[in-house]
């Protein structure tokens, strides 16, 4: 599932190649990736034209003039390419958008149409997933981290997954920052001193950085707009690496998971926490 560097690769690139265009057409060739009929999806966004491109945790917003907002969320295998109108289109393309001006397309393509767009109105009101999204993992400062962490009593590595808590986060970024802050995901977010989640603070921060500059992270689907691979896969230092030596200590890395998800640990640098959190599990 793209997290917020790749979102906010997809929505810097769309921005270079949307804004100022108009959709002159669309097409719905699979109505389950919309939130509105694919009649009202088309009417309302023909003619159209795109105001500015922004996100919100993992939704990527569109805005068009007419008071409208495209709002879409890529789950799993969700991508937004631009290609010129003779290109092919494949059986997982979706949704075409023509724009004016020029030759080429936006075309929304889903393997597994887990993804979903759907359009917004001035007479709507936000839909309650982007009212009830935590803070940015990009924009939270460390103190008020530290003050929410405090006030949560679960393992921390489902609370960082935790969209209502802080918006951004999936697998791949949460199992790199607590691997570089060196602490086990089953630690309990209330017991951890205000120097750990400094330095959790810190290195989630300088991951994400370093993720955003290197177009993101390409382990299977994921693809900028124009099609472009990420590169910080090639950083990774323990997310995809069961069973491969830890840099720092030399301990093979482990799988296991937590809170029902698979999760990278190196049981040399994050020791599981002495008395874990009881609602979270963890098993080989």
């Amino acid at each position: 599932m793209p997290e917020l560097p790749e979102v906010e690769t997809i929505v810097r690139g769309l921005r270079r190649i949307l804004i100022g265009k108009k959709i002159s057409s669309v097409r719905v060739r699979s109505e389950k990736v919309l939130g509105w009929p694919s009649r009202r999806f088309r009417k309302a966004l023909e003619g159209a034209s795109i105001r500015e491109i922004g996100r919100k945790g993992k939704f990527i917003l569109i805005a068009f003039d007419r008071d409208l907002l495209l709002v879409t969320h890529l789950r799993m295998t969700g991508q937004f390419l631009r290609v010129p109108r003779e290109q092919a289109v494949d059986k997982h393309t979706h949704v075409i958008f023509d724009l004016e001006p020029g030759s080429l397309q936006l075309r929304y393509r889903d393997v597994r149409k887990f993804g979903r767009l759907g359009v917004l109105t001035g007479e709507e009101p936000t839909i309650p997933l982007l009212k009830g999204l935590g803070p940015d993992a990009l924009e939270i400062s460390a103190e008020a981290f530290f003050r929410n962490l405090q006030q949560k009593k679960r393992a921390i590595k489902p609370l960082l997954l935790d969209q209502t808590f802080l918006s951004g986060l999936g697998n791949i970024y949460v199992d790199e920052s607590l691997y570089r802050a060196r602490i086990h995901p089953l630690t309990r977010a209330d017991a951890l001193r205000r120097d750990q989640v400094r330095e959790l603070h810190r290195h989630m921060r300088r991951i994400l950085d370093q993720a955003i500059k290197a177009k993101g992270t390409t382990v299977s689907d994921y693809r900028g707009p124009e099609g472009i691979v990420g590169g910080f896969q090639r950083y990774l230092r323990v997310y995809g690496r069961a069973g491969e030596f830890c840099r720092i200590c030399g301990s093979p890395i482990r799988k296991s998971r937590v809170g029902g998800r698979g999760t990278h640990t190196c049981p040399g640098c994050q020791p599981l926490p002495p008395h874990p959190p009881p609602p979270a599990k963890i098993s080989s």
